[in-house]
């Protein structure tokens, strides 16, 4: 599945490395985190505004790896093994686009971040989009998400879901809301990620954990 996505931060920053917390899923820990550096950060933010997925189809019923798309449909419950997964998968997609739409502005109050994370993810997006704004920057660009269903537990009735993905932040920059300009000239790439997306009072799934490595050497999804 490839989703592109504009903008955003999850952590402190996908291109130059992600958040300073740890996530607290056992997988997702084996993606480590690096530490803030310059502003190019989750140029993903950990996430991480504005979104070529904005026209998202909400509501609609993503399949578990459809073709490119650059929509997110809202998560929520089914009754299929198969329907839960997607709609994992569009919870963990729906968290990055709300983390890119709310990085435009660098609003680390946007409603849509809880829509679609909760604990620890939660607060590393909003960790990550209030540093940006304290700085007076504010994220843009077109972030390119490859999710792939890793495992599901239990397998007859899923109530977590675990995500491995490879990230595309060659596109994903962060700029000084001031005068717009480019705050560095850092580039992004390819970053190996990992998500635990978890279904929330038994009916609506949203990502809980989650991990970004730093660019990849071969820079190639």
């Amino acid at each position: 599945m490839q989703t592109a996505i504009e903008s955003g931060h999850p952590p402190r920053q996908l291109r130059r490395g992600t958040a300073s917390r740890q996530p607290t899923e056992r997988d997702d820990r084996q993606v480590p985190r690096e530490s803030p550096g310059r502003s190019h950060r989750l140029a993903l933010a950990t996430a991480f505004a504005a979104v070529v997925l904005a026209a998202a189809a909400c509501g609609s019923d993503p399949k578990p790896e459809p073709p490119a798309s650059t929509a997110a449909a809202d998560p929520g419950t089914a009754s299929a093994p198969v329907d839960q997964r997607a709609a994992a998968v569009a919870a963990y997609q729906g968290m990055w686009l709300a983390y890119q739409q709310a990085g435009l502005t660098a609003d680390p109050g946007h409603p849509d971040l809880p829509r679609y994370a909760t604990g620890d993810a939660l607060e590393i997006l909003r960790d990550g989009l209030e540093d940006y704004r304290d700085q007076g920057q504010v994220l843009k660009g077109q972030l390119v998400t490859h999710p792939q269903v890793q495992d599901v537990s239990p397998p007859n009735a899923p109530t977590t879901v675990r995500i491995r993905d490879c990230l595309d932040t060659r596109d994903f920059l962060v700029y000084w809301r001031a005068d717009g300009r480019l705050v560095d000239d850092e580039p992004g790439g390819a970053r190996d990620a990992n998500a635990t997306v978890t279904l929330t009072d038994g009916q609506v799934w949203k990502v809980s954990s989650f991990g970004v490595q730093a660019v990849k050497a071969a820079d190639v999804c």
